[in-house]
């Protein structure tokens, strides 16, 4: 059962890096939209719903709202860990000059970027994965919650 839940999260962790590299090869800025960071949500969404239908589906048609939501959080927070490190990855090695176009938005957004540190270091892809840990884990509620039986 854990490697249901495993398999699903790699997927979706994949499959969110994969759909970020596209935006990116569309337009470099598309990468810092909440459109398509939401879009990267919808993903492992997916994902935890199928991997507990799965899972449900394996235990003769039953699961506990218990054992759903493990499951359903554990595939969205190696998704969303993958898609954190692949944004790291993005951020300091694919395109570094994304950056650039961060603290560009943010001046033309009336935010003041002056002696700020934009670049994506391991301890904010850390911080900001645990932060996104929040919303999955109300999201694997509420498919936990839908799909047991």
């Amino acid at each position: 059962m854990k490697q249901t839940a495993v398999k699903y999260g790699i997927i979706a962790g994949t499959a969110s890096a994969l759909y970020l590299f596209l935006f990116h090869q569309i337009g470099a800025a598309f990468v810092l939209n909440p459109f398509v960071v939401f879009g990267q949500i919808l993903i492992s969404l997916l994902a935890a719903v199928l991997a507990v239908r799965a899972i449900r589906e394996a235990n003769a048609g039953k699961i506990e709202r218990k054992e759903a939501l493990k499951y359903a959080f554990a595939v969205f927070a190696l998704s969303q860990f993958l898609f954190w490190v692949f944004i790291y990855l993005m951020f300091n090695f694919i395109d570094p000059s994304i950056v650039e176009i961060q603290r560009k938005m943010m001046v033309d957004a009336g935010i003041k970027v002056e002696g700020q540190d934009l670049h994506m270091t391991l301890a904010m892809v850390f911080r900001r994965w645990a932060f996104m840990l929040i919303p999955s884990f109300l999201l694997s509620l509420m498919v936990a919650s839908f799909m047991k039986k």
